[in-house]
């Protein structure tokens, strides 16, 4: 991200506002003007500089606006450390492919990151995004903290995805004493 894409973050921002607050707590009316905008690139610009955050978009290439953005972020430390996955898709592009596209360069990304998994709270009545990170290797951990949308509170599912697994091809070749 550089300094080009504060227009487009500012459209995609304002243009996606409704479809934004269907899935996600809502934000401030203060965000949206000119001087929350501003805010809200120099602190992506910060965290993405800063290493916290890893934000990518997706644009087309007779395009200046996004289709599509998404951010990884740590969590924890040690062996409970994991990337947050979060995205958003241009309503006038939802079932293109944008949001595919966006999630797979985000996993290859999130490789490395040294975390063992990513994780995305989901509203349980958002399908589509249900289905894309099923489709993803996702898979439902349990119940997140629920969202209070504009529509009202709404139960959230935690899915994750491991990005490292153990190799099992030497364990077969394993020998071990067990005591009788």
């Amino acid at each position: 991200m550089g300094a080009a894409d504060f227009v487009a973050l500012g459209h995609f921002e304002r243009d996606n506002r409704q479809a934004f607050e269907a899935f996600n707590e809502p934000r401030s009316n203060a965000h949206y003007s000119q001087a929350g905008i501003t805010r809200a690139f120099h602190r992506l610009l910060a965290e993405q500089c800063g290493g916290a955050v890893l934000t990518r978009v997706v644009v087309a290439a007779d395009e200046t606006g996004w289709l599509a953005k998404g951010s990884l972020s740590v969590q924890g430390a040690g062996g409970e450390a994991f990337a947050l996955l979060d995205y958003q898709t241009d309503r006038l592009h939802w079932r293109r492919g944008a949001a595919t596209l966006l999630v797979k360069a985000l996993l290859r990304e999130a490789g490395h990151l040294g975390v063992p998994r990513l994780v995305a709270h989901v509203s349980f009545d958002n399908r589509v995004s249900l289905h894309l990170l099923r489709r993803a290797g996702f898979q439902a951990t349990g119940w997140a903290e629920p969202a209070r949308l504009c529509r009202g509170t709404v139960d959230c599912l935690e899915l994750s995805r491991l990005l490292r697994s153990a190799d099992g091809a030497a364990l077969s070749s394993a020998h071990m004493d067990l005591p009788a």
